[in-house]
């Protein structure tokens, strides 16, 4: 693992929790990237569990020609750890990965060569970051009930699934900011605009490709998924510019926009009787297009039925985000 530091170009940093064999299998798939050992770095910190994952990493780390560290943790979350392997990052680049990814071979090459692609163009912006492309796991079977990412084109949200920053940037604008840094949800957002609105170049590179695990998850866990998302009221509120990239200004999606719809069909049912659900169709609709990842139509039905009660938990969520901020968005 010895390593000349004056070379590194690129850190990889990792935050890892109790998923030893993801780890692992992510780790296998970072030996095979087709930069020179000596241009990148691994970093792994660990949110501590008792489960082998202390063994697994160190002595991968100790097998590897190019630099790779294992630090212990006991943070409260990925984000801590996240800037805090980014900040003792030697690479000119920081690229962030979770460990229940998959990269490609070209993935770190990809990154750079994209860097090196937009600074050579005439009066391009100084390029901050580079958002990677991400993709459920292909030849893993998709659930009605799942949680996984794909990211095919460039997001708002600059997910720390698969991205790339500028070391010197990311330290000019703070890292990652410290309100954020004990919360599940928010900190890679916040960190994309703090760059975006310091005036930096913000680019995709769909060659820069990761492969996200597809979870098969219980009901509950399906259900309260979206309460994490009652933070983005308030980085509607803290980057105006955000606001532009929701559907209609006022919505999240287009998914919650078309659940209104359902809500006033439920009231005017109250009012007219039956016909009233009417209302309630554009929503179901929308569900059922949305669920184009299912190649069964009688799933993605399901699915639009199913998402009902998902979809009053992120009611729920934003009205309490939008309440607590005073900046509405549904």
């Amino acid at each position: 693992m010895q390593s000349n530091d004056s070379t590194v170009k690129i850190s990889v940093v990792i935050p890892t929790h109790n998923r030893k064999h993801l780890l692992f299998r992510l780790l296998a798939a970072l030996q095979q990237q087709t930069l020179d050992d000596d241009s990148y770095e691994v970093i792994i910190v660990h949110n501590f569990t008792d489960d082998g994952t202390e063994e697994i990493a160190l002595n991968w780390c100790a097998q590897q020609p190019f630099k790779a560290r294992y630090f212990k943790k006991d943070y409260n979350g990925p984000a801590r750890s996240r800037d805090f392997g980014a900040r003792l990052a030697l690479g000119d680049y920081i690229v962030f990965i979770d460990d229940d990814c998959i990269a490609t071979e070209y993935w770190l090459e990809s990154g750079l060569l994209a860097f090196e692609r937009y600074e050579r163009q005439p009066d391009g912006l100084e390029v901050g970051l580079i958002q990677g492309r991400t993709l459920p796991v292909p030849d893993q079977p998709r659930h009605l009930l799942e949680k996984t990412i794909s990211i095919q084109a460039p997001t708002v949200f600059y997910e720390t699934c698969n991205i790339f920053y500028s070391k010197k940037v990311f330290i000019e604008v703070g890292g990652f900011s410290e309100e954020f840094l004990d919360k599940f949800y928010g900190e890679d957002t916040d960190l994309g605009w703090k760059v975006r609105e310091a005036g930096y170049g913000i680019h995709f590179s769909a060659d820069a490709l990761v492969y996200h695990e597809v979870f098969h998850v219980s009901v509950w866990n399906w259900l309260k998924e979206p309460l994490y998302f009652n933070n983005i009221p308030y980085l509607v509120k803290k980057y105006p510019r955000l606001r532009e990239s929701m559907y209609y200004r006022w919505f999240l999606t287009k998914d919650t926009c078309f659940f209104y719809f359902f809500l006033l069909g439920l009231l005017s049912m109250i009012m007219i009787g039956p016909l009233g659900m009417a209302m309630a169709t554009p929503y179901f609709y929308q569900r059922y297009r949305s669920g184009k990842h299912m190649a069964n139509p009688v799933y993605r039905l399901v699915r639009a039925l199913v998402g009902v009660p998902r979809a009053f938990f992120m009611w729920w969520a934003l009205l309490i985000g939008s309440i607590k901020t005073r900046s509405c968005l549904l």
